[in-house]
């Protein structure tokens, strides 16, 4: 049987971190679609998926990230519209996973995101409603745009700078949210740089190619 499709409640220290774990506890043994971990997460689900997919645009190599700017772009595009949490449409949510897998994945990252949450509180409230909300997600769709173009570094900085609004927005945490625009800020100047650099240096190419005699 499987389980019920309900948001099950964080644990007592009311970490993203402990949600998930909590949650994952009791899919053990079974598989898991994305939509039961974003409908399970309920209000901290934009933030929830900023975070697992900006970590997951960062690593990845150029390329494979693209894949992960993906779902990034549309549910930005949702929370800017003015959704209240991620929906995932039916034509993507096919694959599952194992939540075991899913859940081994998340402990071998649990030291830095517990850290991170450790410093991340509930603080500066005027910059963590809901319309620095669609702020934010507007800038992780122009982001995540940054991360679909070729070239190198376009993926590192857009990637953290995603990751940082998720944490904000799940811990509600004003400071992070203004160093999350700050780090969006020069990780779109970054990775647009890197994309202008490689088209002159390919156009420099081209011209000295085109230069050499037959």
């Amino acid at each position: 049987m499987e389980p019920n499709h309900h948001q099950y409640a964080p644990n007592s220290d009311g970490s993203l971190h402990g949600a998930l774990m909590h949650l994952l506890d009791g899919y053990r043994g079974k598989n898991i679609h994305l939509s039961d971990l974003l409908n399970a997460m309920g209000p901290r689900g934009f933030g929830f998926v900023y975070i697992l997919f900006g970590m997951l645009a960062g690593a990845l190599p150029t390329g494979l990230c693209s894949v992960m700017a993906v779902p990034i772009l549309l549910f930005s595009a949702q929370q800017a519209l003015g959704r209240h949490r991620p929906t995932m449409p039916k034509r993507f949510d096919g694959k599952q996973f194992s939540a075991d897998a899913v859940q081994t994945s998340i402990q071998s990252k649990g030291k830095w995101l517990l850290r991170l949450e450790r410093f991340a509180k509930p603080r500066w409230h005027v910059l963590t409603g809901s319309a620095v909300n669609r702020i934010a997600a507007v800038s992780c769709f122009i982001l995540a745009s940054v991360i679909l173009l070729p070239g190198p570094f376009t993926n590192v900085p857009p990637g953290i700078a995603i990751a940082l609004f998720g944490f904000a927005m799940v811990e509600r945490d004003g400071l992070l949210m203004l160093i999350s625009f700050i780090t969006g800020v020069i990780g779109f100047i970054v990775g647009l740089s890197a994309v202008i650099a490689t088209a002159l240096l390919i156009g420099r190419w081209i011209a000295l190619s085109s230069a050499l005699p037959g």
